[in-house]
């Protein structure tokens, strides 16, 4: 992970009540997220298995099955997205932010993120 996109030290993190109910409710979230990512990966795994052993096997195809598992990538494309900026693992051009100063840095962060919520 680069220094830029590290989590905050404990001592940066507010201390107050809302502070924390926020960090719980992050986590909560977080881990709700990603829970329901894995569950739709296996899910993908099965209705995708179950359709290619209907159409090959028994040579009868589950008309339903493509039509649920692009739905379901959708949704595991946009939750995995927010579980890998919630982590800082999210694609960067590391190559060029590297080379520039910690201003640039902070620079080009913030248009990122802007960018990312423009697009949303």
């Amino acid at each position: 992970m680069d220094a830029h996109s590290a989590p905050l030290p404990a001592a940066a993190m507010p201390a107050n009540g809302f502070g924390r109910f926020a960090g719980h409710l992050d986590r909560a979230l977080g881990g709700l997220v990603e829970t329901v990512a894995a569950l739709l990966v296996v899910v993908e795994i099965v209705i995708l298995g179950a359709g290619v052993m209907a159409r090959y096997v028994f040579h009868a195809p589950l008309v339903w099955s493509d039509e649920l598992a692009s739905i379901l990538f959708l949704w595991l494309s946009m939750l995995g997205a927010v579980v890998a900026l919630r982590r800082g693992e999210h694609m960067r051009m590391t190559g060029l932010v590297s080379r520039v100063s910690p201003q640039t840095r902070a620079l080009l962060e913030a248009v990122a993120i802007t960018a990312s919520i423009a697009f949303l």
